[in-house]
């Protein structure tokens, strides 16, 4: 997991920041509310059915940041395959997706 600080800004709520990760992926991922059990994140920005990044707003009293982890948009293929074994079949997708969405959260001028 990694964890990205922008300015702080208490008026992004997560559906907000989905609609800003939805503008600026628009055309190349499927960006969409997490449905898995539990609401550990937000929302997930999906390049595959493989390959995918889960995304957790948070806000504390002084700053906003962004959570974000790898993570199999299909939790069916994930738990077929095996998850030490997909992750290292995976890991450089991932690795190239999580630098993509860092790079967005950084430039992106809604979050400056």
């Amino acid at each position: 997991m990694a964890v990205f600080t922008i300015k702080h800004h208490p008026e992004l709520t997560a559906e907000k920041a989905m609609e800003i990760f939805k503008k600026g992926f628009l055309g190349k991922y499927e960006v969409y509310k997490w449905n898995r059990p539990g609401g550990v994140r937000d929302f997930m920005v999906k390049k595959s059915s493989l390959i995918g990044v889960a995304v957790k707003l948070k806000q504390e009293k002084d700053k906003t940041s962004f959570a974000i982890v790898d993570s199999p948009p299909s939790m069916f293929i994930f738990l077929s395959v095996g998850g030490i074994l997909y992750s290292l079949l995976n890991r450089s997708k991932h690795t190239e997706m999580m630098n993509e969405v860092k790079k967005f959260i950084e430039t992106e001028p809604e979050f400056k």
